[in-house]
């Protein structure tokens, strides 16, 4: 939507979360990577080329609050 991510719930988990969660531009390269087959080593790697002068750790901590939040809300199967 205009420039910005988002994320909703579809088919039979949309009775568990009937909301839409604003994604900021780190949350939204995650969920874009998560759309094709990957690994967390491959999101993690992809996270530090665009990030480079960003810790790794960080960015590791960042990927899992990112993903336990989408999980809480019913937006990710593993």
């Amino acid at each position: 939507m205009d420039g910005e991510w988002s994320a909703v719930a579809v088919g039979k988990d949309s009775t568990k979360f009937r909301g839409m969660l604003r994604l900021n531009e780190t949350a939204a390269d995650i969920v874009k990577l998560l759309a094709k087959e990957t690994t967390p080593e491959k999101v993690l790697a992809a996270m530090e080329k665009k990030y480079p002068d960003a810790d790794r750790n960080e960015i590791g901590h960042s990927i899992a609050d990112i993903l336990n939040q989408l999980s809480k809300e019913g937006l990710l199967k593993e």
